[in-house]
């Protein structure tokens, strides 16, 4: 369980209090194996929402493990979590305003002020990022797993441009050897569309009122090609629950599209015939259970999404 690991709590910046992360180690100094590394949710401003919220999955990885290593189609698998994780980490970033929490900012310290704007939430994840490459010196050993916005950033980490001053020589970190989305936010104006208008202040606060300046920020839309942008990237897994009455599972279906119709990821048949080993493989996950916020409450499906990528990394399985 995650109590009976070292934890270590870490800052990364010192401009607010939230940027800081959790790291609980398993096999640090084994650089043959992966970490595990989470990116909480909450609509890029719900400060309830913290880094601790990984310990639920964390915990069923440590249990589960031979149990919940499968390829997503029902097969078992050996191994533990001795044979393929180094360690857990989980990010906290800052945020943008939340209008049910808000803050007078002549009177609020600066350091506990919310009031994020893109690109500051995803600078922070690299800046995290960064900060645990060159500590625990990983390189591209991780999983990326990203909740609801943290879906969306664990994606914009590849469509984004690191700032002058991220690293310690001005580069961003090494990109992970795979992603896991779940709950995703992809397309924010399509999203917002199907909703009504209903998700446009969150939208807003985080990214601006302009919705061009959404598409040109939302993982889907992106500009560029994915297989370039992610070139020691190996694999890809886009998760959702039928259960989700938040985020709809054509959000899901248009990021995995996206990936397999333009960018060349291939998935079912050919994702496990080893002569595709050369082209990034992509895993569309349907059938998580639970409602937006349940399924990482619960961490069960987490922990069987994160052994389902470790498995398609060969991580010691």
């Amino acid at each position: 369980m995650a109590a009976s690991l070292k934890y270590t709590l870490h800052h990364y910046g010192t401009d607010n209090y939230l940027q800081k992360l959790g790291v609980w180690e398993v096999d640090p100094t084994n650089k043959d194996k992966y970490w595990v590394i989470y990116i909480h949710g909450g609509a890029w401003r719900d400060m309830r929402v913290e880094h601790d919220c990984f310990i639920p999955s964390i915990d069923w990885i440590l249990s589960t493990a031979p149990a919940t290593t499968d390829n997503g189609n029902g097969g078992g698998g050996g191994g533990g979590t001795g044979d393929a994780i180094a360690g857990f980490a989980s990010l906290d970033y800052r945020l943008s305003p939340h209008p049910l929490f808000p803050q007078d900012r002549a009177t609020t310290p600066a350091d506990r002020y919310r009031g994020a704007r893109h690109p500051d939430h995803i600078d922070d994840v690299r800046a995290a990022l960064a900060l645990l490459q060159r500590t625990y010196g990983f390189g591209a050993n991780y999983v990326l797993v990203g909740h609801s916005a943290g879906g969306s950033l664990a994606f914009q980490l590849l469509t984004t441009a690191a700032p002058a001053s991220a690293g310690e020589a001005g580069e961003g970190p090494v990109p992970p050897a795979a992603i896991v989305g779940f709950g995703g936010l992809y397309d924010f104006t399509g999203i917002d569309a199907r909703r009504g208008g209903a998700y446009g202040p969150f939208f807003r606060g985080a990214f601006g009122d302009d919705p061009a300046a959404w598409d040109a920020a939302a993982p889907v839309k992106f500009a560029g090609d994915y297989a370039a942008a992610w070139p020691g990237g190996r694999f890809a897994l886009i998760g959702s629950s039928p259960d989700d009455t938040l985020v709809d599972e054509l959000e899901a279906d248009n990021m995995a599209h996206r990936l397999r119709d333009v960018d060349g990821f291939v998935e079912g048949e050919e994702r496990k015939n080893n002569n595709n080993n050369d082209k990034k493989k992509l895993l569309r996950l349907k059938d998580l259970r639970g409602d937006h916020d349940e399924v990482w409450k619960s961490g069960e499906h987490v922990a069987r999404m994160v052994w389902i990528a470790l498995r398609e990394l060969g991580a010691g399985l």
